[in-house]
């Protein structure tokens, strides 16, 4: 399971850093990846320390 949700940690980095190189780290569509990643990455620390 924790697999998984690293996975779309990686992916949401990968977004992240799309979005800020075209639009800023400020843009709304950055803010909004940038929190969607903190919670990912939350998830992830739930799930791995729960093992």
């Amino acid at each position: 399971m924790c697999t998984d949700i690293w996975k779309e940690v990686e992916k949401l980095q990968l977004e992240l850093h799309d979005v800020v190189s075209k639009k800023g780290i400020g843009s709304p569509e950055a803010i909004r990846v940038s929190q969607d990643f903190r919670e990912k990455m939350d998830e992830y620390r739930r799930c791995s320390t729960q093992r």
